[in-house]
């Protein structure tokens, strides 16, 4: 019997779980390599392998996908300091935010929903870039290195993206039914908008180069799944593309984790599935062009990029975060203003004063009233739309908390204080006020 040796190497690169998928698979190929045990943290890899190992070939497999086998150990002072990452964090994020307002001015773009409302279109946007992260490069490295080898890779390709589109609609499906439970009846909405914005946050700053978003968020379960699941799915080469295309979802990436939070807190099992699926699709790309891909993430301008991408996704966070301290009458967000749709002043009949708001796809319609204090006030809510985030109102200052039913729906209160009340759905992204004159 061989013996068996052990060795470590130092990879370059490596900030992730998805990196330790990544190095698993690629180290594997070499047929004499028993078992690998990589570790992003510390930037090595524990390779147990016999007769000899050929490490100038695993350089040139891993170099395609932007990580470096090194002599020595990776020490953290010869990385980048803390400052110039900060500094240069905060200059990409002025340059983007002259560019968006100068954009604005000269009417080149639309004006934007500062709510922290994802659109589809949005939620497609983040699939693009989500497609240039390196959860994305595993997934790559994962088709080129197994169905990708066939000669139909274009049709293998498409097999492996609709497992993806498929396995992120029917996940999408089951967070849209936990979440409907979780706001209804359990009442956590705000929750989980302060969930949802920690995780854009945190996945912002892991791309600015700021922290390592692995080195905080648990990860091994899925990455212990998706490594099990892998290696038996290859025994059926027919259905490997779709089937590994499928358990990507498990992939241990921070913008699939974002992205679903997002969906659980919309508590609509449609419109989770819908976002799941969009986001999935925005990756496609990336798979079908990945030989480009890769040749993209080798140049210079990518570090760039991906630090103002974060620099964005850092934004994104942070305006869902101005979603939950909304939710207690803090406005922290300064683009909000411009989300009200004009006052509409309480009509007053018999001594009572009353007001009409729609709940439809968009949010609520009006979203801005006036009213008098110490006369009563019937608030009519009329249900058009009642199958997303919208549905669940809430109103703190009056201790509301409530689902909006298809139809009519009303609300009897009487201010005694002026001042304003704020009113939105469960998860800040649809709000609006009542000021009490």
């Amino acid at each position: 019997m061989a013996k068996l040796k052990k060795t470590t190497l130092y990879v370059n690169g490596m900030h992730c779980p998805s990196c330790e998928v990544l190095m698993n698979d690629k180290f594997r190929e070499e047929g004499n390599v028993v078992d690998v045990k990589p570790d992003f943290k510390k930037q090595k890899v524990e390779v147990y392998y016999t007769g000899q190992l050929n490490k100038e070939l695993i350089n040139r497999k891993i170099k395609q996908f932007g990580y470096e086998i090194v002599e020595g150990r990776i020490i953290e002072s010869e990385r980048e300091p803390f400052i110039k990452r900060i500094s240069e964090a905060l200059g990409i994020g002025l340059v983007v935010l002259m560019l968006y307002l100068i954009a604005k001015e000269l009417g080149v773009i639309p004006s934007f929903n500062f709510t922290g409302n994802l659109g589809f279109l949005t939620v497609f946007a983040i699939g693009l870039v989500a497609s240039t992260s390196t959860c994305m490069a595993t997934s790559g490295a994962l088709f080129l290195s197994t169905v990708g080898k066939n000669k139909d890779n274009f049709g293998q390709a498409i097999f492996f993206s609709a497992g993806r589109i498929l396995s992120y609609g029917f996940f999408g499906f089951v967070a849209g039914l936990i979440g409907q439970t979780l706001i209804t009846t359990l009442k956590i909405g705000p929750f989980l908008t302060l969930l949802a914005s920690v995780f854009m946050l945190l996945l912002g700053l892991d791309m600015a180069k700021i922290l390592s978003i692995g080195s905080i968020i648990p990860s091994g379960l899925n990455k212990g799944l998706f490594e099990s699941l892998e290696h038996k799915l290859m025994k059926y080469p027919r259905k490997a593309p779709f089937l590994l295309g499928a358990i990507t979802y498990l992939l241990p990436c921070g913008f699939t984790q974002a992205v679903q939070v997002y969906a659980l807190g919309l508590g609509s099992p449609l419109q989770s599935a819908l976002t799941m699926m969009i986001f999935a699709i925005g990756t496609i790309p990336a798979i079908l062009l990945i030989g480009a891909m890769t040749s993209f993430t080798k140049t210079s301008f990518y570090a760039y990029f991906i630090k103002t991408m974060g620099v964005i996704v850092f934004a994104i966070g942070f305006i869902y975060f101005s979603n939950f301290t909304a939710l207690y009458g803090v406005n922290i967000n300064p683009f909000i203003a411009s989300n009200s749709s004009g006052g509409v002043t309480a009509s007053v009949k018999n001594g009572v004063q009353t007001i009409n708001m729609r709940v439809v796809t968009a949010g609520y319609l009006p979203n801005y009233f006036t009213v008098k204090k110490g006369i009563p006030v019937k608030w009519n809510i009329k249900g058009e739309n009642v199958f997303g985030c919208q549905a669940y109102f809430v109103v703190p200052k009056l201790g509301i908390q409530k689902t909006i039913q298809l139809g009519d729906n009303l609300i009897e209160f009487t201010p005694t204080e002026t001042g304003t009340i704020n009113f939105s759905c469960g998860m800040g992204m649809y709000r609006g006020k009542i000021e009490v004159m």
